[in-house]
């Protein structure tokens, strides 16, 4: 904090009188105590916060009597554009600690910015809520910044309280809506508001300013404690009682408001001291303890008197910074902790929740607009033209206020936005990263598919990394792409953290500090390109490259595999020539986009055509998965059957979400007939349309069309796909009904792996191109698709290729479980005899187990050597068992 220049203040009153010209069109000001503001001591002004506007109305009027600065939360004096004018003014900037931040330091930096503010003969603005308010009163609870700044002022210094009242109903208060507004969508219809009433007729509200000189009192109260001190300011803003709503008309024509106050107030004391939703959880008495323990240290209580009901806040007297506090050291107690937002921690029983890693937010979801309809509303259909930026650029050019994506983090999103930030963020990437390949390292989440397209517009190639995947794994896979920058964010790099090798840490680019930092030009520059695209976008000499995925690795290391624009765009187009939706259904995304499936059906896809999307990050957190099905009303899924088993083991939770489910599409794995008539029964006439792909396939090979479905079936292939069944011995093509290895040929095959020549998939028959799968399966006469197994997961015994898929389904059917993987079969032939091994998490009889597959089908040859008990089956990111690991516990 430094003295500013007479401009400075001289520039500020000026503009604050401009201020209050304009706010004359809305507002009928009446200020009184304004005497309180003639003496030369440095102040501390101490207001009530009825509405976002009344700091905007106090600043107004107040600056024709003295000047003052503002203590400020970060996510008001962090506003781009903004905060240069804030810095300029001297206001403070402090954490905010109820919007997420762990800084603990906020209170004396409060404290200490007031105190040197106060030293230097400034007046300072402290609002002591912290909050705007939630009912017709001020609450300041157990919060301490006001307390403990006049506990610590300077002799001298005088304290002003300011009552203002005449907000309560107001648009920017919490009366309007039960939550807080936002402010620039607020701000915008304001002024429309005032323009539509032709500026001078719109009906005005009536606002009260009172300052009122407390020093004295309040300097003893100070020192009596936080809870006195509040309970006193709390008497000088309620001195009238609760203050009835007052909903204003906005147009001079229009009739008065018929409104009520809503029926759920964000913060008021009705919520705070709602039913805990952990309720009927029962705590493990050594958590609760524990819990007990930190909270009585942090609040120096005794831990008698804190029961698991108690609300932190009203029961317990603790402030956000306590909570901050006490979640900390809760952190430091439990490994199984779950960081959940402060807002939402009310009780002790959320406290043990979050110690045990199973807290779910009561808080509201961020209002969806997915349910919207679209401007135009069509069969969905990918055109086979145009690289995947110029569909990109066209699809977008249209309609742009029409929905387009959701996620818990941001919200919703329309077309106009998310185009707009793609071309800044790609001017960004421009330079950040001068090599052509950009590693992006984030779950499902709409931020993703903006990298992605970023990506495009800037000429990158966007390198999709797998973080489930081990370091070793990770550090092949960059040394394979040759990758120097990744994309990523920081509160997902700290869950992951340990996952990831030094080497690769080092080449992260966190976008949150990055964005902000986007100079004014750059803005411009990319908002000029989102006006224009295609005057000022240029799709020419871009890479043929679309994307780098990697194979599962669930075998060998991962594989390299580039996917052309043509590939991936080909693919899809086919794909919806048998898939019949209108593009008005919204789509849920949960599989991360490392899994090909998930990046080309749920990034690309919406990119290409707009389609309504909604995207949650951690695909087996089913319960958080559910609850955003459930806000957007996602109607189409893309999953695997193990994460859709995942969802529907949630039970009632499951079949309310899935009402509005019509399809999922479904690949990766076999689905187990029992969860494909779960789902029917959870859904109104809802269809899995099961399929087949291969990342190398861009992905999707094969799918069961909508007008007839086969029973163990992946359906047909896609149009444009030439498909053989070979024989293994003979490479002779097979007849209907005989399996063999399946080799394919299509614009959606790639062309080779990423720098390693020597791996060359291919085979030429009968003059053209043809890769191998690696699988093996029969056609039936209708062209039908039936995998038997994959030949690496074949193993030979006495001459027979005995199928290991086979085998694992015929136990699973018998011993699987519908919540989770218990059981997975893995064989080695390099042992003499060879070895055929059942992993389990349960205790199964080996004899029984035997008995269970001879009756089933399988040879006496095939049978199981041994069971081996195993804590947990090994699974892949892309939920795919791990059979690699399962097979080094063979052969080691």
């Amino acid at each position: 904090m430094k003295q500013h220049h007479p401009i400075i203040i001289g520039l500020a009153k000026g503009l604050f009188a401009l201020l209050r010209f304009i706010l004359g069109a809305r507002y009928k000001v009446n200020v009184k105590g304004r005497e309180t503001l003639n003496s030369q001591s440095p102040k501390l002004i101490l207001p009530n916060h009825q509405a976002i506007m009344d700091p905007i109305l106090l600043f107004a009027y107040l600056y024709k009597y003295t000047t003052a600065v503002p203590v400020m939360l970060a996510s008001y004096f962090d506003i781009p554009v903004a905060k240069w004018l804030f810095k300029a003014w001297g206001a403070v900037r402090v954490s905010d600690l109820e919007g997420g931040s762990r800084n603990t330091n906020v209170l004396k930096q409060i404290v200490s910015s007031v105190d040197k503010g106060l030293m230097m003969n400034k007046n300072i603005v402290l609002y002591p809520s912290g909050q705007i308010a939630a009912q017709g009163f001020e609450r300041i609870i157990n919060k301490q910044s006001a307390q403990l700044s006049v506990q610590n002022m300077p002799d001298g210094a005088e304290v002003i309280a300011v009552r203002i009242s005449g907000l309560w109903g107001s648009r920017w208060s919490k009366a309007w809506m039960g939550q807080s507004p936002s402010f620039f969508p607020t701000l915008f219809k304001s002024v429309g508001l005032v323009l539509s009433n032709l500026l001078f007729f719109m009906p005005r509200r009536t606002i009260n300013i009172e300052f009122v000189n407390i020093t004295a009192e309040s300097r003893a109260k100070s020192r009596e404690g936080k809870a006195e001190f509040n309970r006193y300011l709390e008497s000088i803003y309620n001195i009238k009682g609760e203050e009835a709503v007052s909903y204003i008309r906005y147009h001079f024509i229009s009739p008065p408001v018929k409104r009520e106050l809503p029926e759920k107030i964000a913060g008021s004391d009705k919520v705070l001291k709602k039913q805990s939703s952990a309720s009927n959880v029962t705590i493990p008495s050594a958590v609760f303890s524990k819990v007990q323990a930190c909270i009585a240290s942090i609040l120096e209580i005794d831990a008698q008197t804190i029961e698991q009901k108690s609300y932190l806040q009203l029961d317990l007297g603790a402030d956000s910074l306590n909570i901050v506090e006490i979640i900390s050291e809760v952190e430091n107690q439990f490994p199984s902790f779950s960081a959940p937002q402060i807002n939402d921690i009310k009780t002790v029983e959320d406290l043990c929740l979050v110690a045990m890693g199973q807290f779910k937010s009561e808080s509201d979801l961020k209002p969806s607009t997915l349910q919207r309809p679209l401007s135009e509303v069509k069969r969905l259909t990918i055109s086979n033209d145009g690289t995947i930026l110029q569909q990109f650029i066209n699809t977008f050019s249209k309609h742009g206020n029409d929905p387009f994506c959701y996620d818990a983090m941001l919200g919703s999103t329309t077309r106009k936005e998310f185009f707009l930030k793609a071309c800044v963020v790609a001017e960004l990437l421009k330079k950040e990263s001068k090599e052509q390949h950009v590693g992006i390292l984030l779950p499902a989440l709409q931020s993703t598919t903006l990298l992605i397209a970023a990506c495009y517009l800037a000429g990158k190639v966007p390198v999709m990394l797998n973080w489930t995947v081990g370091k070793k794994v990770l550090l092949h896979c960059l040394a394979t792409t040759g990758v120097q920058t990744i994309l990523s964010a920081g509160a997902f790099v700290d869950k992951i953290d340990e996952q990831l090798p030094e080497e690769i840490k080092n080449k992260i680019i966190l976008l949150e500090k990055k964005v902000p930092q986007i100079s004014l030009i750059t803005k411009l520059k990319g908002a000029l390109k989102a006006k224009f695209p295609q005057l000022l976008i240029n799709t020419k000499n871009k890479p043929d490259t679309a994307v780098i995925l990697f194979t599962s690795g669930s075998e060998a290391m991962p594989k390299a595999v580039p996917l052309s624009h043509n590939n991936i765009v080909s693919n899809l187009s086919a794909a919806f020539q048998l898939v019949d939706i209108d593009n008005n259904q919204v789509f849920l995304s949960f599989l991360p986009p490392f899994h090909s499936f998930g990046f080309t059906v749920l990034n690309i896809m919406p990119l290409l055509t707009a389609i309504k999307v909604g995207y949650t990050p951690n695909p087996t957190d089913s319960r958080e998965v559910l609850r955003i099905l459930k806000h957007i009303k996602a109607n189409v899924l893309v999953g695997t059957p193990g994460f859709l088993k995942l969802l529907l083991a949630e039970g009632t939770s499951a079949a309310y979400a899935f009402k509005s489910v019509k399809f999922a599409i479904s690949g990766a794995e076999a689905m187990p007939i029992s969860l494909k008539e779960h789902f029917e029964a959870v859904t109104d006439s809802g269809l899995i349309l099961e399929g087949y792909g291969i990342t190398e396939c861009s992905p999707v090979l094969t799918l069961n069309p909508q007008v007839k479905q086969k029973l163990n079936s992946v359906g047909r292939f896609l149009p444009g796909i030439e498909a053989k069944i070979l024989n293994l011995e003979t490479n002779e093509a097979l007849p209907v009904g005989q399996p063999g290895m399946i080799y394919v040929s299509g614009p959606n095959v790639f062309d080779g792996y990423l720098n390693q020549p020597e791996l060359h998939p291919f085979e030429t028959i009968d003059g053209k191109c043809y890769y191998k799968t690696g699988d093996l399966g029969y056609l039936d006469e209708e062209g039908y698709l039936f995998i038997t197994g994959r030949l690496k997961r074949f193993i030979k015994i006495a001459g027979e290729m005995i199928s290991l898929p086979f085998i694992e389904k015929i136990l699973l059917d018998k011993y699987g479980r519908d919540d989770e993987q218990v059981l997975a079969v893995e064989g080695s032939d390099k042992s003499q005899p060879p070895r055929i091994a059942l992993f389990t998490k349960d205790n199964i009889d080996l004899k029984e187990a035997n008995e269970h597959l001879l009756k089933n089908g399988v040879a006496p040859i095939a049978k199981l050597r041994e069971v081996i008990s195993i804590d947990e089956i090994p699974v892949l990111g892309t939920g795919k068992t791990d059979y690699k690991v399962l097979k080094a516990m063979l052969e080691t």
